[in-house]
């Protein structure tokens, strides 16, 4: 018989979750160096990272199942998600008319990592 391929995935294998105080490790390669680089932008450690992203796949999964969006034991497939608005600040006029504009900015380059959005209706914003 031949070896397993140590790549791919063993579906047959279920594995145990690692024990409380142990240090589970994961292979980073340069796309999951560049991930922990965004994460961390925002303030934390890897630790924190690791721990943030675990709980809310683990959310994602428990709502997938108790609401029967997919099977017990099947990983559900994320297609939207929704982020908290931060108030933006309203610069002061100093007249009684906002000064017109007729130049365009040009879009923000958009991160090669970012989803696309999810199939559907679009509303305007």
């Amino acid at each position: 018989m031949a070896t397993p391929n140590p790549t791919e995935p063993n579906t047959t294998k279920r594995h145990a979750p690692p024990k409380p105080g142990t240090r589970p490790s994961v292979r980073a390669d340069a796309a999951v160096c560049d991930d922990f680089a965004v994460i961390m932008s925002a303030g934390g450690t890897a630790s924190d990272a690791i721990r943030t992203a675990v709980a809310i796949v683990a959310d994602m999964y428990r709502t997938g199942w108790a609401h029967g969006v997919c099977p017990p034991g099947v990983a559900p497939r994320l297609l939207a998600y929704q982020l908290q608005q931060w108030p933006t600040v309203t610069p002061a006029l100093t007249s009684g008319r906002a000064p017109v504009s007729d130049s365009r900015t040009a879009p923000r380059p958009v991160g090669h990592r970012l989803p696309q959005p999810p199939v559907g209706q679009r509303f305007s914003a």
